[in-house]
């Protein structure tokens, strides 16, 4: 245990002085490696090696030049007037255009702070225009973009089933459905805050949408659902892997920009920029938590934990929340792939010995680690929404706008404690 907090202060402190995650990481496990013995770092180039070669972590630039190319294209902006000119006569009017997009452009994306970055863009010059509440529309843009890394394909599930070795099919059927009921939730908390206080969301008034504008709508909407089909139906039916479905979705969307007039060679290259410097990013810090966690395995951190919790007088569940907890702190300061990183190889392992489902574990986990991107003070979704209005937003604004949501994300958590099968149901039935 003294080895631990030493190991813990070791990392904490590069990090809090501003040196890069993956070098904390990796400076950490070498240094306590050579404590413990020069010979253990031979172990070094095998554990990156495994991380390297991981299948499943290939999938994860095929994601990321996907979703770059969506933005890029224009699919994600057509894709919100659409979906606008549908609900905009619901109470809450575009608040559930945010929502829905976000949602949607999230299966496409995998990351928060592009779903956020993207469907704001779009999104704020029209409610601003039409005189939505301001701080309303900040929160619902910020917290529908944590769905970004819940609702297949997401990053963060993909990393985790790397890292606990499970299968991220498996995780993305069960994120599925707890991707929709969140969705679902975020919209009945708008339609009865704005049917309390209709000043909100001033109702659209004039002719509805004629049926041209309605089909029109639909053949906007069609390309980004015909990649959600690809992606998810390829999977869901086994024809896919994760991998395979990564790069039919890829090309698919490729084909819908070159259908579409949209795809450019410039696009293109700044996509492919985008992407490999994302996952050059995320390979460097995964390279560094190997490191650390062969570290922390070899000096039988480890083993001793879970020694330590099967010793305790607790039920499962009250373990359970003293994790879960540690999780929601960790958010506020650290983003949501680094904590999966740093922690999992030593709480993952006290999950199992609580005999809880490690697919309905990584929904759960993912699910906590979205309300860290919307609290402060490292909110990431916070400061992309503040970004798109520079010396306009203020933080406090956009915190205050996103707090009610960060309440129904954890009303989520525990809806997922108290009844799995909401997670585990999916996955049951197709494997």
């Amino acid at each position: 245990m003294i080895v631990m907090l030493w190991m813990t202060l070791t990392l904490l402190v590069p990090l809090l002085v501003g040196i890069p995650i993956a070098v904390a990481l990796g400076g950490s496990g070498l240094i306590w490696l050579i404590a413990l013995d020069p010979n253990y770092l031979r172990g070094v180039g095998h554990s990156i090696w495994n991380g390297a070669t991981s299948e499943v972590l290939t999938s994860v630039p095929l994601f990321i030049l996907m979703g770059e190319l969506v933005q890029r294209s224009g699919l994600a902006s057509r894709f919100y007037d659409a979906v606008s000119l549908w609900l905009r006569r619901l109470p809450g009017g575009l608040f559930h255009a945010n929502i829905a997009a976000t949602s949607v452009f999230s299966a496409v994306s995998g990351s928060s702070v592009a779903t956020a970055a993207t469907i704001g863009m779009v999104a704020l010059p029209n409610l601003e225009r039409l005189n939505y509440d301001r701080r309303m529309t900040l929160g619902s843009l910020a917290a529908g973009g944590t769905l970004g890394i819940l609702i297949p394909p997401s990053i963060p599930l993909i990393v985790y089933g790397a890292l606990v070795e499970t299968s991220v099919g498996k995780l993305f059927m069960a994120a599925l459905l707890p991707g929709i009921v969140m969705a679902l939730i975020f919209s009945l908390y708008i339609a009865i805050k704005v049917l309390l206080r209709p000043g909100l969301a001033p109702r659209a008034t004039g002719p509805g949408p004629t049926l041209a504008q309605r089909l029109t709508s639909l053949g906007q909407m069609a390309p980004l659902l015909l990649v959600v089909v690809v992606i998810l139906g390829g999977i869901y039916l086994g024809w896919t892997t994760t991998t395979e479905a990564a790069a039919s979705g890829t090309l698919v969307t490729c084909l819908m920009a070159l259908v579409q007039g949209r795809l450019r060679w410039a696009m293109l290259r700044d996509s492919l920029v985008s992407a490999i410097r994302f996952t050059s990013m995320l390979m460097f810090v995964i390279f560094g938590a190997q490191v650390f966690s062969f570290a922390v395995f070899s000096w039988g951190i480890t083993g001793e934990m879970g020694r330590w919790i099967g010793g305790l007088d607790y039920p499962p569940l009250a373990i359970l929340m003293i994790i879960l907890l540690i999780y929601l702190v960790l958010g506020m300061f650290i983003d949501a792939l680094s904590i999966m990183i740093m922690t999992l190889s030593i709480l993952y392992p006290i999950i199992l010995q609580l005999h809880y489902d490690p697919i309905w574990f990584g929904v759960v986990l993912v699910l906590l680690l979205e309300i860290g991107l919307i609290t402060p003070p490292v909110g990431l979704n916070l400061y992309t929404i503040q970004a798109l209005q520079p010396g306009r937003v203020a933080m406090k604004e956009v915190s205050l706008g996103a707090f009610p949501f960060v309440l129904l994300l954890l009303a989520g958590v525990a809806l997922l404690i108290a009844f799995p099968d909401i997670a585990l149901w999916l996955p049951r039935q197709m494997f």
